[in-house]
Order: C-alpha cells, then structure tokens, then sequence
C-alpha cells in the first residue's frame, strides 16, 4: 500500500459557518473434416487466413479503448465500420454520448469531486458549470455547500474550497470510490477519511504541492472565503498516490428521448427551500428551447432570483438536464458546539425528479454507505433520466411543503 504524509491542521481551522449486436460464431465441428483435393484444401486454407485477417484487423483497430469492442464478421451489422470514432459510448455518470475514444478517457478516470463553499460572498464560484453533478446540502445554520463532481470536464479553477462532512462522504463513496478535495472537516469527517477510508486529497497532500490551492481575494470577504484549487493538478496528485482508474460504480439509466414522461403533470419552476426562504433558496427555471432547468441561487434587492454564473464563465448559466430533490432525516449531532448536522442517507424515503418541464414523484433507496442512491417512480420503477447533467438537493423531510413547484 502506497504510503504519503498527512497534513496537519486544524479541524475546521477558519470554518464559521457499447453494445454492438453479433451472432455467436459457428463452433469447429466435433468430427474430423473429409480428406478434400488440393484444390479445396487450398481455398479453405486462404478462407481461413481472409477470416483471421480480418478478426485481428477488427482487433487492433479496437484494442485500444478500455471498453472494447470485437467485430466479428458475423455481425448483424454485416460490415466493419472504416472508423472506430464512429460508435458513440456513453459517459458513466450523465449519460452523454462521446467517441469511443472520448469515452475511454473519462470513463477511465476516477471521479473528483470537490467541496465548494455557497455563502453569500463566495459567490460566483468557478468551476460549477462544467460539474457532471451537483449535491446540494446544509453544513450548517441553514446554509447549503456544493459537493461538485468533475469526470466528463476538469477544470483548472475550483472553488472556493470549503471543509467536508461525514454526509458528503456518503454520497463520495457511492460514485466509484471518487476521491474529494476539501480543505478542513468535521471530527466526523475526519473519522469517516481514515477508517472506511475516503479518498481525501487534502489529507494526501495538495496543500504542499506547488499550485494545487491558493489563496485569492479579490472581493475582500474572510479568509474562510477565499482558497481555491486546480482540478488538473488535484488529478496528477491521485496519481501520485496510486488512484489511477476507477472503481465500480452502479450507473443510473437514461432514455433517448423527450417522450416517455409526456403524461406527468407539467412544472417549469422550481423553488427549494432547504430551512427558509433566502439567500440559500434554490429555485430553477425550465428552458424549454434547451430542455434543460436554469440554476438561481437566493433574491437580489428587488426579490428577483439571481442566476448562477461562473466566475470563469461569465457569459453562460449554469444549467442542467435533471434535477433531483431528495428528502432526508436531519438531525443534530450531540455536543457540537459549532451546531453541525447529520443526514439519513443509508436507507429509503420520498423524491420528486424533474425533467421535460414534467414532475415525477419519487422514492429513493441506498442499501449502504458503498451503494448508489437508485430513484424509483411510484409504480416501482427505476426512473430513467435525460442525458445530462444533474442537480441533486437533499432536503429535509420535514420541510416537504417548502419544495413548491408549477
């Protein structure tokens, strides 16, 4: 087992707040062939080498994605396609269609994910717009943090970069074993980090690595405000430590077209209100030109929601293709003088999904810790999603009536 140096500090120092179809090729029979004259002999011997030449032709050309793919040409198909780059394969988590080659490489790598800090002055933050998923959750007080996951796009600026809790690393080992960049934790968290183990690439180390978080503050808020980090070298650091590849994963489903929910009641705004309406409302708004929900975060002055921009990315919205609420036991932990919370989420309860512009009401089931959180419908089927991305919203089962929708 590879060995690395823990970082000491503070516990929350700074914290306030493919398939191809094909036949089976035909078996060598169990009976010696009939001696045949020379001449057939010799053209069974080149059928046999046309036949191996082309195997190993359809061998090379694919041997070089991790999911490969064998033509034979038995195919149903009938032909070999001339280029590889033509089959389309799915990105594990949001479902998307890339190159065969595009595929290998993000499907081939394990997720990151990053805690990013949603208090008012560290807004807008970088890098939520190229994450596959979004979890939102309380920390504390009411106020919500992002866990982002990154594995179709790294960006190089994240942030900013706030402490974690054990609840995010519930949801960081459903994914693959992902790995997670925080920078602080709860006692909890710190507890969760060395005996399950997690992934945690704070304590691995990024902090002493050139470039891999930094301090900026051009908006003069705290301190706690202000580090952000570089996806890029958070992915070399997991390769220092011998996390190349990606562990096994349940994936979600996904259908191919607008269609199969047509008969759900319609819903095109969102709002969640995860304690209060405020600064830490999450409201959405259906794009129906794009098929995707329009992110806002809390009211400006004049109560109008305020969308969520990158900082990197000024220009465009973030956006998603699903949006997933799901309702959770929250309870206080005992003696925490800094009033942290716990959330249920081995287990069972109520969900509402949206896509399309349609409602679907939901329940969700996680067996334990390791198991992915699997969305059913009413009729007990496992709900099959836009090819996209997500935003998932863990709310509190007893705040049902503040997830308001039409």
């Amino acid at each position: 087992m590879r060995k690395f140096a823990f970082v000491n500090k503070d516990l929350e120092q700074g914290d306030s707040s493919s398939n191809l179809l094909s036949e089976d090729v035909p078996e060598a029979p169990l009976y010696p062939m009939k001696k045949q004259n020379g001449k057939k002999i010799t053209n069974v011997i080149i059928g046999i080498f046309f036949l191996s030449a082309i195997l190993f032709t359809a061998w090379v050309i694919f041997s070089g994605n991790s999911k490969k793919v064998l033509l034979s040409p038995f195919s149903k198909t009938g032909v070999i396609p001339s280029n590889p780059e033509n089959i389309k394969v799915p990105a594990d988590l949001t479902g998307v269609l890339y190159s065969a080659s595009e595929a290998a490489v993000i499907n081939g790598q394990r997720p990151l994910s990053v805690m990013v800090n949603n208090h008012v002055d560290a807004r807008p933050q970088s890098g939520l717009i190229y994450a596959d998923i979004v979890y939102e959750v309380v920390a504390e007080g009411g106020i919500t943090r992002y866990l982002a996951f990154f594995q179709s796009n790294t960006p190089e600026k994240i942030g900013p970069v706030r402490s974690i809790r054990e609840y995010y690393l519930m949801i960081v080992k459903e994914l693959g074993d992902a790995m997670v960049m925080h920078i602080g934790y709860s006692p909890q968290a710190l507890l969760a980090i060395d005996t399950w183990p997690a992934r945690s690439l704070f304590r691995g180390g990024c902090e002493s690595v050139p470039g891999c978080e930094w301090r900026s503050n051009p908006r003069n808020v705290a301190y706690e405000h202000t580090a952000f980090v570089n996806g890029l070298i958070l992915r070399q650091l997991a390769t220092n430590l011998g996390w190349e590849g990606v562990g096994p994963v349940t994936l979600w489903k996904f259908k191919d077209d607008t269609t199969k929910y047509a008969s759900k009641p319609a819903a095109t705004n969102l709002t969640i209100d995860f304690w209060e309406k405020g600064d830490y409302s999450g409201i959405f708004k259906y794009d129906p030109q794009t098929n995707t929900y329009l992110r806002f975060t809390g009211y400006d002055s004049s109560g109008n929601p305020i969308p969520v921009m990158d900082q990197e990315q000024t220009t465009q919205q973030v956006a998603v293709s699903n949006v997933i609420v799901q309702f959770a036991v929250e309870s206080s932990i005992a003696e925490d003088v800094k009033g942290r919370l716990g959330y249920q989420l081995i287990g069972s309860g109520k969900a509402i999904v949206f896509l399309d512009g349609k409602v679907i009401d939901a329940t969700w089931s996680k067996a334990d810790r390791d198991s992915r959180t699997i969305f059913y419908d009413t009729d007990g089927n496992e709900i099959q999603f836009n090819k996209g991305k997500f935003w998932v919203s863990i709310v509190p089962d007893r705040n049902v009536a503040q997830v308001v929708y039409n």
